[in-house]
């Protein structure tokens, strides 16, 4: 029997709360046999009552602990908890039956009597966390802060994701006083939501600001779009309050509404994302109480993968990555107060066999995700030997490790850039995709791959630089002016890719869902004028022309793929038709071979030779060394 219960650690409160649980059930039973008999129980049921103490401590431990009752949060109790106690209160009472019968006959329980034990049972420990958490919203956090230093604030959006704002607010965010909320619905006008008023809709943000005196307006609406979001911006900076956005995801299985953060609107927010819908309960099994292990920690998936794969409460995570500075902030950055994970702060790089062997036979992953990887296009045009040791000898390397210590899952984090590649870059993770779907093939571990395009935000993304370019009022830099990109959010991409690990069972490439692409060009007018400033009169926006290994246009789907749908919108399975390589691994050899000795040439040439498996459209290269990215022998 596999008890979700693994990792559970003996502490006072946890102890207390199973001591609690236990009297409630023998308590329940009692009731049921008073309520059963009116009150008045015959001295031979209640010497039955009292031999079945012992059945009843033991069935109700193992079904409290098999339906890990004591590693949740239940101060953050939901409606998926309530199922859990259902489900437990049913397990156990059948196991009384089955103990009782075994055990002797004399003290079956009247099927009256169990009915009502389980109903009792239910109300008790279903109303214990109710009240706790209640508790803790209206007591605990109240306390600490005045409400005359409370900040007065709107919610826009009276829907579930602004009641649910509302609530997170009560827990969290205890500086904000909400007087209100704001809906375009004009029949939710004058109703309340958890006692709070719905006043307006948004015109009338200049009026609530100046009556009650507001300060904020928090943004609580699943999907808005750009014009939306630019109006709400405009009335709010003409009337002087501040504005905010809450991200959130969506429980598949509950269909509940999760708050994240509340922060200030951005670029990302005006990409017009859709809101992102997880399966939390496929996550919860495939991370919690497990030993997870992050390539490229420090970077911006890996880092935000670190943040999100916290929350499920792996037993240990172990974060490698090669950069000091994005491991000190790694660790600097990381929630505090994680006390059932075990933090790993790992300074590797990817291609030093010998001490990735360390690690893994200190720390035996479960579950990897090798985010690691050399992902600036023109500077790997320029040290293609570099290009080919980390993204795809360190790829090997990882994946070889991971299948020596029988690693569950090795996810690889790929990009849109293996499609039809112009680049060096794009090559090497073309390759290193090649190399993860040979490995599977034959491999008890579950080798797979998650493909996607950019990243909003990234380290070496333009958004960054676009911000220190208007930031300083520079000249606002743009390659072409039909340069276009697929872009996500990093949250998103981090959320989905996690979902992808939870649904694929191996030798699965997986493709996510990257909406319409964008003009880079419309990305910084979107910038220029978020900053507040009039693009072309303000700051100018020039044209510098396509660099090394760049396309205008990128591409999700290779010739030899096809993409099929899975249960979630945003998650494609694509089936390829690329045959196998023959001596892979002994080409890969002399690929690592010729990428030591520094030749950057012959590095080219071998890379595409081995990687090449569908007709390049030269149209689609832009290299300096075009001549070499087009061998006349394909692999």
């Amino acid at each position: 029997m596999n008890f979700p219960s693994h990792g559970f650690q003996f502490r006072p409160r946890r102890i207390a709360l199973f001591a609690f649980d236990t009297i409630l059930g023998c308590l329940s039973l009692y009731l049921a046999y008073w309520l059963r008999y009116e009150g008045s129980l015959p001295p031979e049921t209640l010497l039955n009552y009292f031999g079945l103490i012992p059945l009843v401590l033991a069935s109700r431990s193992i079904a409290y602990f098999y339906f890990g009752f004591y590693t949740r949060f239940w101060k953050y109790s939901s409606l998926e908890d309530l199922i859990q106690i259902l489900k437990a209160v049913a397990i156990g009472s059948l196991l009384i039956l089955f103990t009782s019968f075994l055990y002797n006959r004399s003290f079956l329980i009247p099927r009256s009597v169990i009915i009502i034990d389980m109903i009792l049972l239910i109300m008790m420990l279903g109303g214990s966390r109710l009240v706790w958490r209640m508790y803790r919203e209206r007591f605990t956090h109240q306390t600490h802060m005045d409400e005359g230093h409370r900040l007065p604030v709107l919610i826009l959006g009276a829907g579930d994701t602004g009641a649910n704002l509302l609530r997170y607010i009560q827990r969290f965010a205890p500086q904000y006083k909400v007087c209100g909320f704001l809906d375009d619905d004009p029949k939710k006008l004058n109703n309340s939501l958890s006692s709070v008023k719905v006043l307006g809709n948004r015109q009338d943000i200049p009026n609530l600001a100046e009556g009650l005196d507001i300060k904020e307006l928090l943004i609580a609406v699943n999907t808005i779009s750009t014009e939306s979001l630019g109006e709400i911006i405009d009335i709010c900076t003409r009337c002087g309050v501040k504005y905010k956005i809450a991200t959130s995801i969506t429980d598949l299985g509950t269909k509940e509404v999760h708050i994240s953060k509340i922060k200030n609107i951005d670029i990302q927010d005006l990409l017009s994302r859709d809101q992102v819908s997880l399966d939390l309960a496929s996550l919860r099994s495939l991370m919690q109480g497990k030993r997870v292990l992050v390539t490229g920690a420090g970077g911006s998936i890996g880092s935000e993968l670190c943040r999100q794969i916290l929350e499920y409460n792996p037993s240990t995570l172990v974060m490698v990555d090669r950069c000091e500075n994005y491991l000190y902030e790694l660790r600097s950055g990381l929630p505090a107060g994680r006390q059932d994970t075990h933090l790993h702060f790992v300074f590797s790089s990817i291609t030093n066999k010998e001490k990735l062997e360390g690690i893994f036979s200190k720390h035996q992953p479960q579950l990897v995700f090798h985010a690691a990887a050399h992902k600036h296009v023109p500077l790997m045009e320029d040290n293609p030997d570099e290009a080919v040791i980390n993204n795809v000898i360190g790829t090997r390397i990882v994946a070889e490790t991971s299948e020596k210590y029988a690693v569950e899952k090795f996810v690889l984090v790929s990009t849109d850039k293996v499609v039809r590649p112009s680049s060096v870059m794009g090559m090497t993770k073309r390759v290193a995709e090649k190399f993860i779907q040979h490995i599977g093939r034959n491999s008890k571990t579950q080798f797979m791959i998650v493909r996607f395009g950019n990243v909003l935000g990234s380290n070496g993304s333009v958004v960054p630089l676009f911000k220190k370019q208007i930031s300083e009022g520079r000249t606002v830099t743009v390659t072409h002016p039909d340069m276009e990109r697929y872009f996500m959010l990093i949250p998103e991409a981090a959320q989905l890719i996690m979902q992808a690990a939870a649904i694929g069972e191996g030798g699965n490439i997986f493709l996510l869902d990257m909406g319409k692409p964008v003009k880079i060009v419309d990305l910084a007018r979107k910038m220029i004028q978020l900053a507040g400033y009039i693009p072309g009169q303000d700051i100018e926006i020039k044209f510098t022309g396509i660099r090394p290994g760049e396309k205008l246009q990128e591409e999700l789907i290779n010739p030899d793929e096809t993409a099929v749908p899975t249960f979630h919108k945003k998650i494609n399975i694509l089936n390829t038709k690329a045959p196998e390589v023959l001596d892979f691994e002994i080409k890969l050899d002399a690929l690592y071979g010729i990428a030591k000795n520094g030749n950057h040439n012959d590095t080219i040439k071998t890379l595409w030779t081995l990687g090449a498996g569908d007709k390049q459209n030269a149209d689609t290269l832009n290299s300096n060394s075009i001549d070499l990215k087009n061998p006349s022998i394909s692999s």
